[in-house]
Order: C-alpha cells, then sequence, then structure tokens
C-alpha cells in the first residue's frame, strides 16, 4: 500500500507541476490577448470588449489554480507521510485529496448548470427566431 501511495504522490506531484506550468501559459496568454485585442480598439465589431477575452484567461487560470495546489500539497504531504511514517502528514495529504476532488466536483456542477441554461437558452431562443418569422 505504501508504494502504490508513493507512486500516486510522485505521479500527483508531475501533474500539479505541469498544471502549474500551464496555469503560467493561461495567465501569459490572457495578458497578451488583452493587451493586443483593447489596443485594436471598438471597430473590431466583436461583440465584447477585447479586455474580457483575457480576463476569462486570467479567471480561468485562477480557478484552474486552487485544484493544482491541493493535489501539489498531497502529493508532497503523502511522500513524506510514507518516508516517514508521520500519521499527522497522512492525515493531511487525505485533507487535501479530499478538496482537490471536492473543488473538481463543484466545478463539475457549476458547468453542468451552465450547459443546461445554454440548452434551455439556446431552445428558447431558436423557438422565439422561428415564430418571429411568420
Amino acid at each position: 500500500m505504501a508504494g502504490y501511495l508513493d507512486v500516486a504522490g510522485k505521479w500527483g506531484k508531475f501533474i500539479a507541476i505541469l498544471g502549474f506550468i500551464g496555469t503560467g501559459f493561461m495567465v501569459l496568454a490572457g495578458l497578451m490577448s488583452g493587451t493586443v485585442l483593447s489596443s485594436m480598439g471598438q471597430d473590431t465589431g466583436m461583440p465584447i470588449p477585447g479586455f474580457a477575452f483575457g480576463l476569462i484567461y486570467i479567471v480561468m487560470a485562477v480557478v484552474y489554480f486552487f485544484p493544482l495546489y491541493y493535489l501539489f500539497n498531497f502529493s508532497s504531504n503523502i511522500r513524506n507521510a510514507v518516508r516517514s511514517g508521520n500519521n499527522h502528514q497522512l492525515t493531511v495529504a487525505f485533507k487535501n485529496l479530499k478538496s482537490h476532488y471536492q473543488f473538481i466536483g463543484i466545478i463539475m456542477v457549476v458547468l453542468i448548470g451552465i450547459y443546461v441554461l445554454a440548452i434551455f437558452g439556446a431552445i428558447a431562443f431558436g423557438a422565439f427566431g422561428a415564430l418571429g418569422s411568420f
């Protein structure tokens, strides 16, 4: 069991570090796209201002950061707990794993809600659009 937890900790840390790098790229992309699109002016015909695209990327990066942070903490603590046999670190590791899965679950519920609203909105706008063409 300890060997499996140690391997899970190694892979978790690897995934978390790659995620942090990806989050950094998302922030850079948000800053760059927000700057470039804002400098193009209002004549582009976009439905929302250019800086909003950059802001969306930055908000997504912030939301993505927290499950990565919990995963990184789990990975670090589980490897230390396995090596030292420290029950407190084991408890902290599993608390971070619980927080990781809880955060991912909440994000999924929110996204499913957004999808349901988008589907109903598309149906409603499609139905009203079809009625208006008669």
